[in-house]
């Protein structure tokens, strides 16, 4: 806590402050899956952190909400919320970008051969029409570039987050509202 407890922290600042941890937490997932392919567990250790980000999510508004004495409002929570997956994502989605663009730059392409491939072995499925669907945009050479590819990525991401952030806050607000209930009910019967 700061020396004056009278000065409330920024939802922003504080999302800003959080979103940088998430931001590596977003991309040790995005690069455990990238590299599963040569270490079977980093596919397990990125699906196990896909599952976790609702819980580090309330994790960052509860932090904030009890730095604030339990006495942050919804859309202060739901702010935090909103900007920690912006902060987020950008710094993954930056990530990503140099990985497709300069250290790998036929991720992309490899990508839609090992979906091609896939769909050729798993016949009457819906991997066989995605790995068609794969073939004609490598015949059309419509290939998505990297920055494209994040740029979706970027928008999901913050309206998924936008959504999941306004689900907690609203849990952690309502259980405010009940505690201040009972609180009041209990300080009545005391008179």
């Amino acid at each position: 806590m700061t020396a004056n407890q009278n000065i409330i922290t920024s939802p922003y600042r504080r999302g800003a402050d959080f979103g940088f941890i998430f931001g590596l937490y977003l991309s040790l997932m995005f690069f455990s899956s990238i590299f599963a392919s040569a270490l079977p567990l980093l596919g397990l250790l990125s699906l196990v952190m896909v599952v976790c980000v609702p819980a580090v999510i309330y994790v960052f508004i509860r932090r904030y909400d009890k730095e604030l004495q339990e006495c942050a409002t919804f859309p202060m929570m739901w702010m935090l919320g909103v900007v920690v997956f912006v902060c987020g994502i950008l710094i993954s989605g930056a990530l990503l970008v140099v990985y497709m663009k300069w250290i790998e730059p036929d991720f992309i392409m490899g990508q839609l051969q090992g979906l091609i491939e896939l769909g050729k072995n798993s016949p009457g499925t819906a991997l066989e029409e995605a790995g068609g669907i794969a073939a004609q945009m490598i015949e059309a050479n419509f290939i998505p570039s990297p920055i494209a590819i994040v740029s979706e990525i970027i928008m999901a991401a913050i309206v998924s987050g936008s959504i999941l952030s306004i689900v907690i806050s609203a849990l952690i607000a309502l259980r405010h509202k009940l505690q201040r209930q009972r609180r009041g009910r209990i300080d009545g019967a005391d008179e």
